[in-house]
């Protein structure tokens, strides 16, 4: 195949050779325009467009780690002993309306063991819920048991004291 390649080259006027050696390097221009420059250029134009906005998101995110960082540092101020966690814990179950239903409320070291019959599940999920963000406890046991009547559980929660930080 080169070979015939060759002989159709030699077999060409020396005026056919030069036009087809311009436009060959012409096409090979153009190629490398379209194939390396211009994907290049039009990206860059695209990143200087896209960068103001991509560094105020940076600032934005570093901002907010640094809140995070800040606020998980934080102890929590309206209760750092077991006895004022109970005590928040004992309003927030009234709060909520749960206070009825709470059989037994121990502090035992740093495990609080908490227990609710006949508690309506929505409202008790509800009051876990804030009581675990609000005290920043960490639930070490949760057991919840179906009662006879729809809607109504018995739970059993045991929840630590958050470790203090040095």
């Amino acid at each position: 195949m080169i070979e015939k390649l060759l002989q159709w080259w030699s077999s060409l006027q020396s005026r056919e050779r030069r036009v087809l050696g311009y436009g060959s390097a012409g096409v090979l221009l153009v190629l490398g325009y379209l194939l390396a420059f211009e994907p290049a250029w039009v990206g860059r134009q695209r990143l200087q467009a896209e960068l103001p906005q991509l560094r105020g998101q940076l600032a934005q995110m570093e901002g907010l780690a640094g809140e995070a960082q800040r606020l998980a540092g934080q102890t929590s101020q309206a209760a750092e002993s077991p006895q004022q966690l109970k005590l928040a814990l004992e309003q927030s179950i009234a709060a909520a309306g749960l206070k009825g239903s709470m059989t037994q409320l121990t502090v035992a070291g740093e495990l609080i063991d908490l227990r609710f019959k006949g508690v309506p599940f929505a409202g008790w999920l509800g009051w876990f819920d804030s009581a675990l963000r609000e005290t920043r406890l960490r639930a070490v046991d949760v057991a919840l048991e179906r009662e006879s009547a729809p809607g109504l559980v018995s739970a059993r929660v045991t929840l630590e004291v958050p470790k203090r930080g040095p």
